[in-house]
């Protein structure tokens, strides 16, 4: 995991004009927040992914006090604990597909899902469980299409392979729509 550049947006509705999954763009975003800078947040316990994450992406110091406090906490008790950014991500996860579900009938949204519309698997799927009968069918659509739109791509990349890396941007597609982008689930 890299330092990225953090955008505040305050809407999943911000993310329907860029590429891929909007909740698998918003989220990453929202992750790399939590370890780029956990201001406020109590992180008592990290997962493997979360403490390389926070090694690899804060800032030395900032990274030092958190880990500081961490190991300042550890005892020989081995019981399972949630990792705290896990939790956030899960949290704000489902706040971002109620807001979502919420703007189905928004005019702007249902052209979004008409047209240009990407759901990862994880997200739609999650998205068509709280949605109402109706739009849990347009959202299912919409994954359909997309996943056509794959193996399409897939196949022609298989049959006429060149060499060339610019074509390989479509495994990362992929990857994402089975799984949701890198480090988000594990």
């Amino acid at each position: 995991m890299r330092t990225n550049r953090i955008l505040h947006y305050e809407s999943i509705l911000q993310m329907l004009g860029e590429t891929g999954c909007p909740f698998c763009r918003f989220m990453k975003n929202f992750q790399s927040a939590l370890l780029q800078d956990p201001g406020e947040k109590d992180i008592h316990h990290l997962c493997n992914f979360h403490a390389w994450g926070l090694a690899a992406t804060q800032r030395a110091a900032t990274a030092a006090q958190l880990f500081l406090n961490l190991v300042a906490r550890q005892t020989d008790d081995s019981s399972p604990s949630r990792c705290d950014i896990c939790v956030l991500l899960e949290i704000e996860e489902d706040r971002r597909a109620r807001e979502f579900i919420g703007c189905l009938n928004n005019k702007l949204v249902a052209q979004w899902l008409r047209s240009q519309a990407v759901l990862c698997l994880i997200h739609g799927t999650k998205l068509k469980q709280g949605a109402p009968p109706v739009s849990a069918s347009v959202i299912g659509g919409v994954m359909e299409r997309y996943r056509s739109r794959l193996i399409e791509d897939l196949s022609r990349l298989r049959d006429d392979y060149q060499p060339d890396s610019a074509q390989w941007g479509l495994l990362g597609h992929v990857a994402e729509f089975l799984a949701s982008q890198r480090g988000l689930h594990p």
